[in-house]
């Protein structure tokens, strides 16, 4: 799915990924981030802990697959959090 997609999706089922934002723009390094997003040529699907810095969950060439992974990751952390 693309970015947009992505963002329409998790809007309508609204999901619940407690004290994580999503940051679909750049890189953060703020607390508790889940992002998507494009840099240096490559999508990169990222996490940040609570004191902050990011790693690198997954480096994906294509927007669709990157959205796709990156909903999955989404979606595991509504479900940890909604069981």
């Amino acid at each position: 799915m693309t970015k947009q997609e992505f963002l329409k999706r998790i809007e309508s089922e609204k999901l619940n990924i407690g004290e994580y934002i999503i940051k679909l723009d750049k890189l953060s390094d703020a607390p508790l981030v889940l992002g998507c997003a494009f840099d240096q040529g490559v999508w990169k699907v990222y996490e940040t802990r609570e004191r902050g810095g990011h790693f690198i969950i997954k480096k994906i060439d294509n927007e669709d697959e990157a959205f796709d992974y990156f909903y999955k990751i989404v979606l595991s952390q509504h479900n940890r959090l909604n069981t």
